[in-house]
């Protein structure tokens, strides 16, 4: 979700060019042009890095001095679960498994109570959905999600009809890795160019305090590693705005058909625009996080691989099998709601949840900031 500030800036910018054209725009919001917007506010929340509660739920649209203009309009049918070919039975139980996910999405759900969080509660997941069994959590979650990988890791429709969802980049990188290694082919390493930007400040002396080794180390989100082992036939996600009229958009998701030395080939997995083949270039990637004193630059292929995804990446995503892997219990708003409404049937989530003693294995956390959803 986009950050309130956005929708301000184009309601300032649409009144200040057409209030030349017609000085009463000026007056109405987005200068008299009407917008459509679509979201969901049980999704997560605007990214505020370090920020708060407070701060999270101030930087989204509804805290805004425009929402008050908008006319809502409810959606009441979840369409990403299929329904097509059901009886009346199935349609039923695809039905209640909506409504289950939605009252999740309300924090209507509450088994257990948080006592160190007011906004989280855990909650009991049914047992069909559990992987029970397990020595290796990895392998036990790769092989729920990717049944079969060793026949079909180059069958294109397999590759796009499922992933692995986790809350943390981390635990993202494992999973990665792991399956990686069971890929057969000779894998290929592509390693950045990491520097300083010459506009920070200081950056003569920032280059002798931070060298290149050191650079090489950093992991920024949105940024691909400085590291990449890739092979033919894996799947990879796109990380920034390459051609959008081409498909190739941040969060794309594609499979490597050709590895060369300064460009990938890649066929578009997802989408109006799937089976397409596609280049993707190095490209300079820049990132600033308060907490370094200089603006960092990384000359990468902008992708990561996607066997596994983020909880945050995977929205918008629509899939046929889902492994949610909580090796730590989601962090925030909507994380959970998210995870569980990527699926398109209720066969195809299998969930695997790491608890400490003091909570049960098949009981989770779900954070919902309940105040965001009141002016809805």
């Amino acid at each position: 979700m986009n950050h309130k500030h956005c929708f301000e800036a184009l309601d300032k910018s649409l009144s200040d060019i057409l209030s030349h054209v017609n000085p009463l725009d000026n007056n109405v919001p987005f200068g008299g042009k009407p917008l459509l917007l679509g979201g969901d506010f049980r999704q997560i929340l605007p990214v505020i890095p370090g920020g708060t509660r407070e701060e999270i739920i101030d930087a989204s649209l509804n805290s805004s001095y425009l929402w008050p203009s908008f006319k809502i309009f409810h959606l009441k049918e979840n369409m990403r679960l299929s329904k097509n070919g059901l009886n009346i039975e199935e349609k039923q139980k695809i039905n209640d498994f909506a409504t289950w996910i939605l009252r999740i999405g309300n924090g209507q759900i509450v088994d257990i109570d948080d006592p160190n969080d007011k906004d989280a509660s855990w909650i009991k997941i049914p047992q069909d959905l559990l992987i029970h069994s397990y020595t290796h959590p990895i392998h036990s979650i790769f092989l729920a999600t990717y049944p079969n990988f060793e026949t079909n890791y180059n069958n294109f429709t397999y590759l796009r009809e499922r992933a692995i969802v986790t809350p943390r980049n981390t635990t993202v990188t494992e999973i990665n890795n792991y399956a990686i290694d069971l890929l057969p082919g000779q894998e290929r390493i592509y390693l950045s160019s990491d520097s300083l930007c010459s506009s920070s400040e200081n950056s003569e002396n920032l280059t002798i305090l931070y060298p290149t080794e050191f650079l090489n180390k950093l992991e920024f989100n949105g940024l691909p590693s400085y590291y990449l082992a890739l092979k033919i036939g894996m799947p990879i996600m796109l990380l920034r705005n390459l051609n959008q009229s081409s498909g190739l958009c941040n969060g794309t998701r594609l499979v490597i058909t050709q590895l060369y030395d300064k460009i990938i080939e890649a066929k578009i997995l997802a989408g109006s625009n799937i089976g397409h083949k596609v280049f993707i270039p190095r490209i300079s990637l820049t990132a600033t996080e308060s907490k370094w004193p200089f603006i960092f630059k990384r000359r990468q292929f902008p992708i990561r691989p996607c066997y596994a995804m983020t909880i945050n990446k995977s929205q918008g995503q629509s899939l046929k099998q889902v492994g949610l892997y909580l090796s730590q219990p989601v962090f925030t708003h909507g994380q959970l709601y998210v995870a569980l409404s990527r699926v398109t049937s209720r066969q195809g989530l299998k969930i695997l949840i790491e608890n400490n003693q003091e909570v049960p294995n098949n009981y989770t956390k779900n954070i919902v900031y309940k105040d965001v959803l009141q002016n809805l």
